[in-house]
């Protein structure tokens, strides 16, 4: 029985380790523009990239968030995200040079939602024609239009399982695997004792 409980315990045991990584948070490694760097040229989009897929359930862009907050607390976004595989990207627009801030928010391929901002500075070039801003964080023009979400929000790339389904599939063969041994232990337990060869006719 001790030998019976402790295959349980391993059995156990391994289906955790397996489900202990898919349940990691995603994290920041590179964006656009860079963590405190400075900026002298506007670039087609800004960009958020993590260390795994992001969660994108539906292609809704449900959870995301991109913000660009000027020297002068106005908004310089479009509320409009795209998603695909580990990155998040949406239109760049600038106003007047100065310290801006990035205001991101992702949903974690573990389906828990992740956030976080850094600052950067801006040094207009010659010539640029800055964007007006907006007072209140800006939402998608497109939001809610089928036929041009498409063009929004994206899906994780890879596998259409997310990690979080994989996790949950993990988990639950770990469960299947558990209940099985515990039947054998039962089965072997009750089984009756052999007859003795000294019994009488």
């Amino acid at each position: 029985m001790a030998g019976s409980a402790a295959a349980v315990a391993i059995a156990g045991g391994a289906v955790l380790g397996l489900a202990g990584p898919a349940s990691a948070h995603n994290y920041l490694i590179a964006s656009t523009p860079e963590v405190d760097g400075t900026l002298t040229s506007l670039p087609k989009t800004f960009e958020i990239t993590t260390n795994d897929k992001l969660l994108d359930i539906g292609d809704s862009g449900s959870g995301f968030a991109f913000r660009v907050v000027g020297p002068d607390g106005k908004y310089y976004e479009d509320g409009c995200v795209d998603v695909d595989g580990p990155s998040m990207t949406t239109p760049a627009a600038l106003g007047d040079s100065g310290k801006y801030t990035v205001e991101w928010q992702i949903v974690s391929a573990d389906g828990h939602t992740v956030s976080d901002e850094y600052a950067f500075t801006w040094k207009a070039p010659s010539g640029f024609s800055a964007a007006t801003g907006s007072s209140t964080p800006p939402t998608c023009a497109t939001a809610g239009d089928d036929s041009t979400e498409a063009a929004t929000t994206g899906t994780a790339s890879g596998d259409t399982d997310s990690a979080a389904t994989d996790a949950l599939w993990i988990g639950a063969g770990g469960v299947v695997l558990v209940a099985a041994v515990v039947a054998v232990l039962l089965l072997l337990r009750r089984r009756p004792a052999p007859e003795t060869d000294d019994t009488e006719d």
